[in-house]
């Protein structure tokens, strides 16, 4: 392996199973970045896992960006995309610059405090072939 590539940061908090909640329900990734969390950030981690799974999610993976990415926000949507999950869960805005309408062109997103929901934006539907 190249000394030079990053190894992304991903994985459940404290090594637990990526499907730890079991049913089928929608799929979330959390997202931390120690930059924003410092000291919180483990606590921070397990406190987005909990509110995923009490939200009825399936609990795929902690995204935590390397310390230099140049866009760590871009960076999890990158990660939530090739997963193909429907939110992202984080402690709080701080996490995505308190930007929430970058997240929401793609993801639901959550966040512990406070306990929100920031909607996907819907998008009309595609004009049908033929349709005025």
């Amino acid at each position: 392996m190249n000394g030079d590539l990053k190894t992304p940061q991903i994985g459940p908090p404290h090594g637990g199973n990526a499907t730890t909640a079991g049913g089928g329900g929608p799929q979330a990734v959390g997202f931390v970045r120690t930059r924003v969390s410092g000291s919180h950030a483990p606590r921070h981690a397990v406190e987005v896992q909990r509110h995923a799974l009490s939200l009825g999610y399936q609990y795929v993976y902690t995204v935590r960006p390397p310390q230099d990415a140049p866009d760590p926000i871009g960076y999890a949507l990158g990660i939530a995309a090739g997963l193909n999950v429907a939110a992202i869960v984080v402690y709080d805005l701080a996490q995505v610059d308190d930007q929430p309408a970058r997240v929401c062109e793609d993801f639901d997103l959550e966040t512990v405090c406070p306990a929100t929901t920031w909607a996907k934006v819907a998008r009309p539907a595609p004009a049908e072939a033929g349709a005025p």
